[in-house]
């Protein structure tokens, strides 16, 4: 399997000794890939509670991700369940990250900063959005647009204190 590493990636190899047996050891296992950023990675709060966000727009419901497979933006911590999933994530974060960081969307339309359930969720003009509960998702599709406007407008204030607001899962 080839491997690609960017600038400012380091690659670590795992040198495993070859089984009693003497059959090679399994080259998947022997290598992985962490961001230079992972050393300070244990102090960041967890993002979408360990959920792959790239996996919120392939369709279906979302699944957790794998905590060794992991990247930082923003201030979190984001588990992918797959390092492909993972790449997509570094090409085009903005994409994928929910909005608000993560707290409910309807709360932050009310100015409020609530955690969300990363289980409630909507995806509208390519943007991820989660929910507190199925009440207020529900509620938020009865009017979207207007909601949206008013979390956007709460978002711009919120995002200048950033590290205050991160949601916490």
């Amino acid at each position: 399997m080839k491997r690609i590493v960017k600038p400012g990636v380091i690659l670590v190899a795992a040198i495993a000794a070859p089984s009693a047996g003497g059959a090679d050891f399994e080259r998947e296992n022997a290598f992985r890939l962490f961001a230079q950023e992972d050393v300070d990675q244990q102090d960041l709060p967890l993002a979408i509670g360990g959920y792959d966000p790239t996996l919120y727009f392939a369709g279906g419901l979302p699944k957790p991700g794998n905590a060794s497979i992991r990247h930082a933006f923003e201030g979190q911590v984001y588990y992918f369940a797959s390092y492909e999933s993972r790449q997509t994530f570094i090409d085009n974060p903005t994409r994928y990250a929910p909005q608000y960081a993560g707290h409910c969307a309807f709360a932050m339309s009310e100015h409020r900063a609530v955690r969300a359930n990363p289980t409630v969720f909507a995806v509208q003009d390519d943007k991820l959005f989660l929910f507190e509960n199925e009440m207020k998702l529900e509620m938020w599709k009865n009017n979207s647009r207007k909601f949206r406007i008013l979390a956007d407008k709460r978002w711009e204030f919120e995002a200048k204190n950033f590290s205050r607001y991160r949601a916490k899962f």
